[in-house]
């Protein structure tokens, strides 16, 4: 059974300031929208009722999945509803008093555009103002999941015809190209400017500007960014997975076995499970081992806890849309749609506050995009973590630290869970670069290269020391951050947290390790070095994409994952802090 094709066209009713009397025929077609709405509705709670390919979708692994929706038109010209219910799909004229989303419709026209576009346009809806939301968004999602089942192959074709349109449109505003300007971009490496004068911070570099080096002198740099330039990005639920199995085996709201817990011990012990469990994956020819996915090359973590239900409606042609379409496997598809987002459609933080806080003033303007859009109701953004007390003295070093406050007789039951957990967290990120340096004992054992055999032996020796002990070298060094960043983006969502004055932390190990070498040889070498461990560290922090639905594209013009790194400038003092990772993060911007 198809759905039946019901075309609506609902002419413009406003002309200049008076609102022009409706024709019979629109009347007559306003009139004919609400029964039509009903007869869709029910026709879609068949197509789920009588076919097991689609009624499987309505059971997840805890159950059958349960809400719903309410549609209106702000004229009245529409008011439906459809529930599911253990199974059960009941269609009615009213909308239930405890609907767990209701659809406020600007027009008839929005209405009508709501069951014609693509799940990606819907929330395009919402931020155009032609839809309000009145409740839980991860229904609304689902519900777009819902409708792309029965309508996937029509929204496919319809977003296969919008990328041509965009090809043709870029070509008549921009022109076929010159490749003239492209031999120009590729020819600018060519040249290469030698430093004439040293900064008072640069120990080590006698040509800071690095001129006789390029890309092509670095073939691992060379291939990485190959391998960039020419992936696409998969959803990853690795996270997803293990943080819904954690909780649903101990109990979300509270310990199965202990009860109330504070909160931070409870996120705690789960990032403690998923970092435990997380696969320690070391990318073939890498100097840094871990990934922030499970996709070694790049990949897009999904965040059920805040964001990740954004992306329900989308599941089917996320691979599809024309701005950063990520690649996602059926497996993926089903253990979201089945295992991770039924479970957390309530239990993410945004809808804590709705429930705790009866949906304050606040909230109802922070989901009315068309006036006020931002992040920072998902995850922390725009922070610099202390990187520094992670090179200092490891993440043992911070866990002594939280014992030593944890004996304070004055810290308050709130307090001592927060270290709790802080606790909890870092002992995580141990296991997990424990984990780390037994992959690469393992990958070195059965390494045939001499060369990288000895790479993964010295990068399990590395990961044998950091992050749990201070850093000594700028391969451990490195190495540290690498770790703590991956760590942070699997805790927090992919929001814009910053790298901060990574010269100003790295140069002390720089200048260490370069007082080590006797040779010009040893010298010159040990440059190179850093600067292709500067590379890997580039590329590593490539390996992420903001998990976003395709409005972000939109509010964001397409832009991926930015992590601010910040280099030279002054010292706390006020004197120059240039100094010789200055320049070797530069040179590696410049060849990458």
């Amino acid at each position: 059974m198809n759905l039946p094709a019901v075309e609506l066209k609902i002419p413009p009713t406003v002309s200049g300031k008076s609102i022009d009397k409706p024709s019979f025929t629109e009347r007559l077609k306003q009139s004919l929208l609400n029964p039509t709405a009903g007869i869709l509705l029910r026709v879609m709670a068949a197509q789920f009722t009588l076919r097991p390919a689609l009624r499987k979708y309505l059971k997840g692994v805890d159950g059958w999945i349960n809400f719903s929706v309410g549609l209106k038109t702000r004229s009245g010209t529409v008011t439906q509803s459809i529930s599911f219910q253990d199974g059960r799909i009941k269609v009615s004229g009213e909308i239930p008093p405890n609907a767990d989303i209701v659809l406020d419709f600007k027009d008839d026209e929005a209405f009508v555009d709501m069951f014609t576009l693509p799940p990606n346009e819907a929330l395009n809806l919402v931020l155009k103002n032609r839809v309000t939301l009145d409740g839980n968004p991860n229904y609304l999602q689902l519900f777009n999941f819902l409708v792309s089942l029965l309508l996937k192959d029509k929204h496919a074709k319809i977003l296969a015809n919008e990328q041509q349109k965009d090809l043709i449109a870029r070509r008549i505003e921009f022109g076929e190209g010159d490749e003239s300007l492209s031999d120009e971009l590729q020819s600018r490496p060519q040249y290469r400017m030698k430093c004439t004068s040293v900064d008072a911070g640069v120990k080590g570099l006698e040509d800071p500007y690095l001129a006789e080096y390029s890309l092509q002198d670095f073939p691992r740099l060379e291939q990485f960014l190959e391998d960039h330039l020419t992936s696409k990005a998969e959803i990853c639920a690795e996270r997803a997975k293990l943080l819904t199995a954690w909780f649903r085996e101990h109990g979300f709201e509270t310990d199965k076995v202990e009860g109330e817990l504070a909160p931070e011990v409870r996120i705690g012990r789960a990032f403690k499970y998923m970092m435990s469990n997380k696969a320690a994956i070391i990318r073939s020819n890498d100097l840094l081992a871990g990934t922030t996915t499970s996709n070694e090359v790049v990949g897009a973590t999904v965040y059920p806890d805040s964001n990740g239900g954004s992306i329900w409606g989308e599941l089917f042609s996320i691979d599809k849309r024309n701005l950063i379409p990520f690649d996602i496997t059926p497996e993926t598809i089903e253990t979201l749609h089945s295992d991770v987002l039924p479970f957390w459609a309530k239990r993410n933080f945004v809808e804590w506050v709705r429930d705790k806080y009866n949906y304050p003033e606040s909230q109802v303007i922070n989901e009315r995009w068309v006036a006020y859009f931002v992040w920072k109701t998902v995850g922390i953004s725009h922070t610099v973590p202390d990187f520094k007390r992670v090179l200092d003295v490891g993440t043992d070093g911070i866990m002594a630290d939280v014992d030593a406050r944890m004996v304070d007789v004055d810290l308050d039951d709130v307090g001592r869970g927060a270290l709790a957990g802080m606790k909890l967290c870092l002992q995580g990120i141990n296991t997990y670069g424990e984990n780390l340096a037994a992959e690469a004992v393992k990958q070195g054992q059965n390494e045939a290269d001499p060369k990288r055999k000895l790479e993964l032996e010295k990068l399990g020796q590395i990961c044998g020391d950091v992050p749990h002990g201070p850093a000594k070298t700028l391969d451990e060094a490195f190495n540290s951050i690498w770790i703590a960043w991956l760590a942070l983006h699997n805790e927090n969502a992919d929001t814009g947290l910053s790298l901060g004055r990574l010269d100003q932390l790295l140069q002390p190990y720089f200048e260490s390790d370069l007082k080590q070498l006797s040779t010009r040889a040893e010298r010159s070498a040990y440059i190179k070095h850093a600067i292709e461990l500067a590379g890997c560290f580039f590329m590593r922090c490539t390996d992420h994409f903001p998990m976003t639905p395709d409005i972000a594209n939109f509010l964001f013009g397409g832009s991926a994952s930015n992590q601010a790194l910040t280099i030279g400038g002054v010292t706390p003092e006020g004197e120059d802090a240039v100094n010789d990772m200055t320049y070797i993060f530069l040179k590696v911007t410049e060849m990458l």
